[in-house]
């Protein structure tokens, strides 16, 4: 076939082998091909670690093989002993933080279990009976059910009203259960979640009303005496048609700690209120003779709008005989607006120290859980709450003076309640009429504002 001739399986024929160009051989046998497949095997082991060849770049032809394999093994060891460090670190880090917060949690429950072991609760089984005036010994559950209206009274999950009570028992210690003493503070605090807003509505001390189980009407600071807070309770929600969540007093004596707590109070005292028979001054003596001070200990010798400090606030906010009753219920409500202007004033931290002080003369049905809400969460937190102001009765709603053999204040209830609901709830719902007490005032107002009795 000549050159040009094809191979097929079976030829016998063998192409000649190629000749080889001699100059490309001699350069070919020149370049040291194993030293060059040593280094490229190297450099493919050394590769595995792209941080270190990114990092440490190194020029492998020029050291031996088992140096490079130490330099690396050596790098590695120490980035990881690096990195174990930095988790060592991390993990103790993480569990002195953990530790932290289990101790500020147990802080906390300790701290809230302090504060309630300070408070005299008082269980429900305790002030359960009253001696009606036949003799006869009544439950005060009966009672409620025999009062308990058919028209029922508004409800507002937000809105809880709690009843305070200040007990003038005259003396340094008071019963339990709160009986034997006269009632001579009484308001309704009104607190609204949603709204964040603090109501505070007075009731004064000798308005007449009807206390369940008894027949006669009578002033309702007696039925402390009669019955303890819970028939205080009882009658005040029976008088006005509204429910009362709990109640919290005080004996009028641990009032000057709870006002003493917040610092003192700012009152705006007249010439009269200071230095008339029963006022300031004389009322302070006798407050003075009870905590075992003499008589003129720390008098009042300033008037106007001046500092008091608790058993000088007491003393003002006890005058009665200057005025009136009526005008007795404004210089409390005077004390308590200058006292919860005090507490809002504070920080957190003070607010918190502050509740440990007056929690400590509380008595109280109010449960833990409702204490925790509100004295340790709500209040504290509060910066600018709006804290709104009530009292009755209502001007022009009352007949006040001699009845019989003692002084009196004859209100007009069911005029009254309207306003009471619509400053509580912000409306007007129908109610069960109360019964009438005796002379009471039969023309009140028709064109009442109540937003301009509202002080605040």
């Amino acid at each position: 076939m000549g050159n040009n001739e094809l191979m097929f399986p079976g030829n016998n024929n063998k192409p000649e082998p190629r000749k080889e160009n001699k100059g490309a051989l001699e350069r070919k046998t020149n370049v040291p091909s194993v030293e060059k497949k040593q280094t490229s095997i190297v450099e493919n082991k050394f590769d595995y670690n792209d941080e270190l060849s990114a990092t440490k770049p190194f020029n492998a032809g020029n050291i031996k093989k088992n140096e490079r394999h130490e330099e690396v093994d050596d790098y590695i060891a120490k980035k990881r002993a690096k990195k174990r460090k930095r988790n060592k670190i991390l993990l103790w880090c993480g569990m002195g933080v953990l530790g932290l917060l289990i101790g500020v949690f147990c802080f906390l429950l300790w701290y809230k279990h302090y504060l309630f072991s300070k408070i005299t609760f008082i269980e429900p089984e305790q002030n359960a009976t009253i001696v009606n005036d036949e003799g006869e010994v009544v439950e005060i559950s009966q009672l409620r059910e025999q009062y308990k209206p058919e028209i029922p009274v508004i409800e507002d999950e937000s809105i809880h009203n709690f009843l305070l009570i200040g007990v003038d028992s005259r003396t340094k210690s008071y019963s339990s259960t709160g009986k034997d003493g006269l009632a001579d503070v009484i308001m309704i605090m009104s607190i609204d979640k949603k709204a964040s807003t603090i109501k505070l509505m007075s009731i004064a001390r000798d308005s007449y009303v009807y206390v369940p189980g008894y027949k006669r009407p009578m002033k309702i600071n007696a039925a402390m005496s009669q019955g303890g807070a819970d028939l205080l309770q009882l009658t005040i929600e029976n008088t006005l048609r509204i429910s009362i969540d709990g109640y919290a007093y005080v004996n009028f004596v641990n009032m000057a700690g709870v006002i003493d707590a917040v610092g003192g109070v700012y009152c705006d005292v007249s010439s009269s209120e200071l230095y008339s028979a029963a006022g300031l001054n004389d009322n302070l003596g006798e407050i003075n003779k009870i905590a075992g001070y003499a008589e003129d200990y720390q008098k009042v010798n300033q008037t106007g709008y001046i500092w008091l400090n608790g058993r000088q606030a007491v003393a003002y906010a006890r005058i009665r005989h200057v005025d009136s009753d009526y005008k007795r219920s404004e210089r409390q409500v005077e004390v308590l607006r200058s006292l919860m202007d005090q507490f809002m004033a504070m920080g957190i931290t003070k607010k918190a120290s502050c509740m440990d002080d007056i929690l400590g003369l509380l008595v109280t049905n109010i449960p833990e859980d409702e204490i925790t809400k509100y004295a340790l969460e709500f209040l504290p937190s509060l910066k600018e709450a709006r804290i709104l102001y009530f009292q009755l009765p209502l001007e022009g709603f009352f007949n006040s003076g001699m009845y019989g053999d003692e002084w009196s204040i004859r209100n007009n209830w069911n005029e009254t309640i309207p306003y009471v609901q619509e400053f509580l709830y912000g409306e007007q719902t129908p109610f069960d009429p109360v019964e009438e007490i005796p002379s009471e005032k039969k023309d009140c107002p028709s064109d009442f504002d109540v937003e301009a009795h509202i002080q605040g």
